[in-house]
């Protein structure tokens, strides 16, 4: 039998955002008209399992992929029409800002929850002041320290009222948010999970079961969570109750957790997935040559970096922490082991990053490893010096040195055994690489129970302070037992200076991340990733972010499959 696919048309209205005066509004431009196939669904793959889906506790990338289709934070991170990620309206229609940056103002859009009743200012509120509540121990409460009250209650041992936090409903439709001090990036903030709103009355029902499955929780995004089979796949349907619905096109998306990367090969090249980031340079060389797909290529915001627990009896010392640091060739990573799909960082802060309409990187003019390689210190020689001030005066060969590292990730698992050749050659040293699920090195990390570890990390907003905030005294996202009261004063400084002094910012934060590499050797910067994202030719209007989720699929639509 032939099967004529006959596309429907639809109208769609497009919408542009301005700012007149202190009011962020919407207004509208021309209609368009496009073509779609009458079966809308897309197949995607997830890297690992989500966490779980309760915005302020679950930060994992799968986690955050699923929370922006299924919840509608107060804005969302979207591409305008020259391709730049900006700031676009969600939950809220608009926003007031008073002109000494201290007080938002947040005016609700008519959206209801999945279950019909209305999403409120009240849900905002409660969601923003449950992960700022200590009880909860969310990772993330510190990004919200700028807001008054904030670092209190979130700090206090349980006896402080949430009342204290600044964020209030006003009314049913109006959300007022004072922070304690101007901040640059706030805004950039509303579009994250750890803001969405979130129902008091579902999280006290399911308490510590909340979020775990599909009918724990309740949703207000343009998908719903149809079903979660756990390990396998994560299935979306289309939120006919979402504010914006005529916008949403697909029908279904399925999310499919695959881990290995010949697997996504074979199902993107059969057609049983439709979309999926490839890591791997030999597949990457194979689907190029195939003509089936349109690739995006994406500046990630994440940097591959090794972190030195300073509690250890090696690692307290600065020099073998610089000798680490000067032990890794980077040019020869990115071009050996990563076929220069990945560069070489010899910063923290990733090249996407920008401060105000600047690019950060390119702003600083001495890369802080840069600065310690021209020390001209022979990263051996560095090693014994350092070994002779604690003391050691034994045969270099006999150390070992366990290396931590998460065992679910296939950068991971290459870099940890390309790093170790390149240390024992470069050091003469034995390291041991110890590979452990995701969660245990989750808690190792945490509780300082690991000796030097290989970290990822993905900036949550387009601004320096995403990567170097969580080495600051307030953030528990990884215990070093470091602290330098001057990289926090930086730190303080530059989180509080408003968007018009973005100079002042910026040196504030170049001083902070010398100290952080070049002068202690905290960390020591690996690569940077970049992301290639195979999608099927037939996909239209799919967004693949650096911020946020990879992928946003609220506006794509199939045409031709």
């Amino acid at each position: 039998m032939l099967n004529i696919k006959k596309p429907l048309i639809l109208l769609t209205v497009l919408i542009s955002f301005t700012v007149t005066g202190c009011l962020h509004k919407e207004t509208y431009q021309k209609k368009e008209i496009i073509s779609v196939d009458k079966n809308q669904y897309l197949n995607m793959t997830l890297e690992s399992e989500p966490q779980g889906l309760d915005p302020s506790k679950d930060y994992d990338t799968s986690s955050i992929q699923v929370l922006t289709e299924v919840n509608e934070a107060l804005t969302r991170i979207e591409k305008d029409k020259n391709g730049n990620e900006v700031v676009k309206p969600a939950g809220a229609k608009g926003w007031k800002v008073t002109s000494d940056g201290l007080n938002w103002t947040f005016y609700l859009r008519n959206n209801k929850w999945s279950d019909g009743r209305k999403v409120t200012a009240k849900d905002y509120e409660y969601g923003i002041k449950r992960t700022l509540n200590p009880n909860i121990r969310s990772k993330k409460a510190y990004l919200l320290y700028n807001i008054k009250g904030a670092k209190i209650y979130n700090t206090s041992n349980y006896n402080v009222s949430s009342d204290i936090v600044s964020v209030k409903a006003l009314d049913d439709n109006t959300l007022k948010i004072t922070l304690e001090a101007p901040c640059a990036y706030f805004l950039k903030l509303t579009s994250f999970s750890f803001m969405q709103p979130q129902r008091e009355d579902i999280v006290k029902k399911y308490t510590d079961k909340y979020g775990s499955d599909s009918n724990s929780t309740v949703f207000c995004g343009p998908f719903l969570l149809k079903q979660w089979i756990h390990g396998d796949r994560v299935e979306l349907i289309k939120n006919n109750n979402y504010w914006d619905k005529n916008s949403v096109k697909l029908q279904k998306a399925t999310m499919e957790v695959l881990k290995e990367n010949n697997t996504i090969y074979s199902r993107l090249l059969n057609g049983s997935i439709d979309i999926a980031n490839i890591i791997q340079p030999d597949l990457k060389n194979k689907l190029d040559k195939q003509n089936k797909f349109n690739v995006i290529s994406v500046s990630e915001p994440t940097t591959d970096f090794d972190v030195f627990n300073q509690s250890n009896k090696y690692f307290k010392n600065v020099n073998i922490r610089k000798a680490f640091s000067l032990a890794v060739d980077r040019e020869e990573v990115s071009k050996t082991l990563w076929k220069g799909l990945y560069t070489s960082a010899y910063g923290l802060v990733s090249p996407s990053i920008q401060i105000g309409n600047e690019n950060f990187r390119k702003k600083v003019n001495q890369e802080p490893v840069k600065q310690l390689q021209e020390l001209g210190e022979n990263p051996k020689k560095l090693l014994n010096k350092g070994l002779k001030e604690i003391g050691f005066d034994g045969d270099p060969s006999s150390i070992t040195i366990t290396y931590l590292e998460p065992d679910t990730d296939y950068e991971q698992k290459n870099i940890a055994e390309f790093l170790k050749n390149m240390y024992q050659k470069n050091l003469g040293i034995n390291i041991k690489v110890e590979y452990v699920p995701w969660d245990k090195f989750e808690s190792k990390i945490l509780s300082g129970d690991y000796e030097f570890a290989s970290m990822i990390w993905t900036a949550d907003f387009n601004d320096p302070l995403s990567e170097l905030l969580m080495w600051s005294k307030d953030s528990q996202m990884v215990k070093i037992n470091w602290n330098d009261k001057n990289y926090d004063s930086l730190i303080k400084k530059a989180a509080i200076l408003p968007q018009s002094q973005n100079d002042q910012r910026f040196e504030n934060l170049k001083k902070a991340e010398n100290i952080l590499i070049t002068q202690d050797a905290v960390i020591s910067p690996i690569d940077y990733r970049n992301n290639n994202v195979y999608k099927r030719k037939y996909i239209k209007n799919l967004m693949c972010n650096s911020f946020g989720s990879l992928y946003e699929i609220k506006y794509a639509y199939t045409n031709g499959r």
